[in-house]
């Protein structure tokens, strides 16, 4: 976790152009939500952070929702796919 930080702080990312996001992204720690945003924001997809039902999201369009799960997953954010409430 510590080299993700440092990866993120050294490094300024800008967010992609909003669009609509209805997809929902689970399993996140609520210390790395913000940095799980700003990792999809570094491969051009928009993302927010928020609270589901059963704690910390990752919302994307769920045309990118695949794309976005697995981005997480190679950086360490996701064990598996996230599920809807």
């Amino acid at each position: 976790k510590d080299t993700k930080k440092a990866d993120n702080e050294a490094q300024k990312v800008t967010a992609p152009p909003k669009e609509v996001v209805t997809g929902q992204i689970s399993g996140i720690d609520i210390m790395d939500l913000e940095d799980a945003v700003k990792a999809l924001w570094k491969e051009k997809i928009y993302a927010e952070s928020g609270m589901g039902c059963t704690g910390p999201i990752v919302l994307v369009n769920e045309e990118k929702l695949s794309t976005a799960t697995e981005i997480l997953s190679k950086a360490g954010f996701v064990a598996k796919a996230g599920s809807d409430c």
